[in-house]
């Protein structure tokens, strides 16, 4: 049987989470498009604040896949922003991606015990946008960028994951 699994980024995944993030997939679908330099994520890395932000990889059948991260976490407003990118493009349209999402969500929201997600997600990332709709995001606001910002609470995403999580339970047989 096929398993997805989740570990904490640690430093000798750094420089394989810069060429994801360099990848023109994943990086024409950020905010921030910039080519990162191997010092730049370096620096990055030894600046985290890891209370406010968790940087995970996740895989299938032991092969890397991608990275799933909560950032900007608050515990005293209990918010958080969630993030994912697929670096192999081998798994772009692979349930494994939503089973990471779920994952992260499911700490976030049970373990952290947050209540809200913000997402900002650029107006034409079409696949990200229904992602975030199908895990129960809803539009907060506009600009006059190419960006949007969602909103995400706890009861929403439980009411709108269910499904999800009972397909990745039942048939890709996959622990939550």
């Amino acid at each position: 049987m096929s398993k997805a699994s989740l570990r904490a980024i640690e430093f000798d995944d750094i420089q394989l989470l810069r060429y994801w993030r360099n990848l023109d997939h994943v990086r024409n679908c950020m905010v921030m498009t910039n080519y990162i330099e191997r010092d730049g994520q370096r620096k990055w890395f030894e600046g985290l604040n890891r209370d406010s932000a968790k940087y995970f990889i996740f895989s299938f059948d032991m092969q890397d896949v991608g990275c799933v991260n909560l950032t900007k976490i608050n515990v005293t407003e209990k918010t958080f922003e969630g993030g994912v990118f697929c670096g192999d493009t081998n798994f772009l349209n692979h349930w494994v991606n939503i089973w990471a999402c779920i994952k992260i969500y499911n700490y976030a929201f049970f373990e952290l015990d947050l209540e809200t997600s913000f997402a900002t997600i650029l107006k034409d990332n079409t696949p990200a946008l229904n992602l975030n709709r199908s895990l129960g995001y809803k539009f907060l606001e506009d600009s006059d960028t190419n960006i949007g910002r969602f909103v995400l609470t706890r009861n929403d995403y439980v009411k709108s994951s269910e499904k999800i999580q009972r397909y990745l339970r039942d048939f890709a047989k996959q622990t939550l």
